[in-house]
């Protein structure tokens, strides 16, 4: 979705979309932010499917014990 910045006040971005939406997001999330920069967002499925692959080895990893110092669950002998 592509957008434009109509303005820029107090260090938040206006961001206006060819449909007539508008957002506000601190400006310094776009690199190079000024007022009448086209923008575009778009969804990233690479790296959601990178994350999402992440966060579950992670969740794997506590529930088993890899973070505890010994390696081992509490409450296991």
């Amino acid at each position: 979705m592509k957008g434009v910045i109509d303005r820029i006040e107090e260090g938040i971005a206006v961001i206006e979309f060819d449909d007539g939406g508008q957002i506000e997001i601190p400006a310094k999330y776009i690199a190079g932010a000024r007022e009448g920069l086209t923008i575009d967002i778009r969804g990233d499925e690479k790296e959601t499917a990178k994350r999402k692959s992440d966060i579950a080895k992670l969740q794997a990893d506590l529930l088993a014990g890899k973070h505890l110092k010994d390696g081992k669950k509490k409450g296991t002998r």
